[in-house]
């Protein structure tokens, strides 16, 4: 059925960049392939070889219109999208092309379309405000036209009066808007035949993902079309089902921000499956246990915060969820607890954890069903073709196994670089093309990885190296706290101290003070990790897929 992609499956050889010494290989299934080929294809072409084979599937389920769209009208979209942007504004390789917004159908059509014309994709995140977007408009340079949901356009409004962007294509909008063309009316009298564009899956950018880490401005991170179908391919062939067996008959839920890559990737995964995207504005957890017993949902991806206020709602336990086989977390750690209670309420199917960065396309690391055991603590293996080694920070020699160190990957799916960075892109990607991640992680004997947390994050205090997630975890055991934020903050003496912004519980709310807590931490953590300073909060500020921002902490 999928002779056209020609991935030929290697049973026998791992890639010759793999230390063959890795215990993690020591688990390899026979009939899980150990590496595969494939002649290089576009992230589009991808898409449109399973739209081909499963014309009439439904690609998008849009749950809050309760509307559907086929993967023939996927690319009856995507192609005028692409077809006009080059009739009409010249749009070719080396150009950019923006779209701002939320999780709706129009965003799959369109980064589909701008796909097609050879120009690099740059998702904006619709919670920026207009100085972040104005700096991404101008480090990026090339931005042709961008594409903004209606209820976006008072930022880019403001964006407008001091960055030159020639053409704004506005969507979703119940009236006009100045200097703006509607997305109907840019559509209209376009070709519905896919143009014909050369384009270099290997070396071209695909798409241009925005990131900041912990400390700088955004930079762009390159991500060739090559970058992007390996790493949705190491993901499906690292399970012991084989593509074809569930290729066009999956359904997959689509709550994370697709503009962040790692919704990005879940969307690439979905749509290389030929699976139905059950797309998500919001997230609505009462409707996510609905689908997942509606349509049997096999497998469900999502960030610490989404499966720990599912397990917290009134209605879980009420909903059959028994159709799940695989659950993944990324993003941020899990606490144990939340694993635990979701185990409960799923068949006793464990959450499994797993790892990636943006500049690696993102996925790393993951744990497959194969594997000796399921650890909710661990991000478990490297992906098909992907090496990874722990490493002094400051020597870059390999630490031997158990050692905290930093964690190094290499693989297809590292980025090219950082747009326009190249000093930059020479710090973290380093002799025979190794990534540096910039986390603390360790690897156990037999092979499991663990994130210990970001070498900026550290807070060392009086010698001490104190990771906040360590302590965040443990605050989390105290039954009156729900949630912890952990940061380091200067201090003359110690150099840095330790300090913990704390939620509740409800029942606790008035009924605990923050010196009893310290009182509790000073008697449960070691002596050198406990925080001296703690603040109870309403709220503890996270990214756009839950991570804590320690940024807006440290601010607080």
């Amino acid at each position: 059925m999928f002779e056209g992609l020609n991935i030929e499956m290697d049973f026998e050889n791992f890639p010759p960049y793999i230390n063959p010494n890795r215990p993690w290989l020591n688990y390899w299934p026979e009939n899980v392939p150990k590496s595969i080929k494939y002649d290089p294809i576009t992230f589009h072409d991808f898409v449109r070889y399973l739209s081909d084979i499963y014309p009439v599937n439904v690609a998008i389920y849009y749950v809050p219109e309760e509307k559907k769209y086929t993967y023939r009208e996927l690319f009856f979209y995507a192609d005028r999208i692409a077809n006009a942007l080059i009739d009409k504004f010249g749009v070719k390789k080396g150009d950019s092309v923006a779209i701002m917004s939320g999780n709706v159908p129009e965003f799959i059509f369109i980064i589909l379309g701008i796909s097609q014309t050879g120009a690099s994709i740059i998702p904006v995140n619709p919670l920026l405000k207009d100085s972040e977007v104005e700096h991404i408009i101008n480090e990026a340079g090339n931005v042709k036209c961008l594409f903004v949901h209606d209820k976006n356009f008072r930022v880019i409004k403001k964006v407008k009066r001091s960055v030159k962007i020639d053409h704004t294509i506005i969507f979703r909008n119940k009236e006009p808007k100045k200097d703006t063309i509607n997305f109907e009316d840019f559509i209209q009298g376009a070709s519905s035949k896919p143009p014909q564009i050369d384009i270099d899956p290997m070396n071209d950018i695909a798409t241009l993902l925005f990131t900041g880490g912990t400390t700088g401005l955004p930079k762009g991170v390159m991500l060739s079309h090559d970058n992007l179908i390996s790493d949705a391919l190491g993901v499906i062939y690292l399970n012991i089902d084989t593509y074809e067996e569930w290729a066009g008959k999956e359904a997959m839920i689509s709550v994370l921000p697709l503009c962040h890559t790692f919704g990005f990737e879940v969307l690439i995964v979905a749509l290389a499956g030929g699976s139905m995207m059950i797309l998500e504005g919001d997230f609505v957890p009462e409707r996510i246990m609905q689908h997942i017993e509606l349509f049997k949902v096999k497998n469900f991806t999502g960030v610490p915060l989404m499966y720990q206020l599912i397990i917290s709602h009134p209605s879980f336990g009420k909903y059959d969820l028994s159709s799940i086989t695989s659950s993944i977390s990324g993003s941020a750690a899990l606490p144990s607890e939340i694993a635990k209670k979701w185990e409960k309420g799923t068949d006793n199917i464990k959450v499994a954890q797993g790892y990636g960065l943006t500049e690696a396309s993102p996925v790393t690391h993951m744990q497959t069903g194969w594997l000796p055991e399921i650890r909710p603590d661990s991000v478990g293996i490297p992906l098909l073709k992907t090496d990874a080694a722990i490493v002094n920070p400051e020597t870059l020699d390999e630490l031997p196994i158990g050692d905290v160190g930093e964690l190094l990957i290499k693989g297809p799916q590292v980025m090219k670089g950082y747009w326009k960075h190249p000093e930059a892109t020479e710090r973290v990607i380093v002799k025979d093309g190794w990534l540096r991640t910039g986390d603390l992680a360790r690897m156990s004997e037999d092979g499991y990885f663990y994130i210990e947390g970001r070498t900026k994050d550290m807070i060392k205090y009086k010698g001490y190296k104190v990771m906040p997630r360590e302590v965040e975890d443990k605050l989390e055991t105290h039954p009156a706290i729900s949630q912890a934020g952990v940061i380091g903050i200067p201090d003359p003496e110690s150099g840095e101290n330790i300090r913990a912004f704390v939620v509740l519980e409800k029942e606790y709310e008035g009924k605990i003070t923050e010196q009893e807590i310290i009182d509790w931490a000073k008697e449960n953590i070691a002596s050198y990790k406990y925080p001296r300073f703690v603040t109870i909060v309403g709220g503890i500020p996270r990214t756009i897929i839950g991570k804590i921002d320690r940024k807006a902490l440290k601010k607080k």
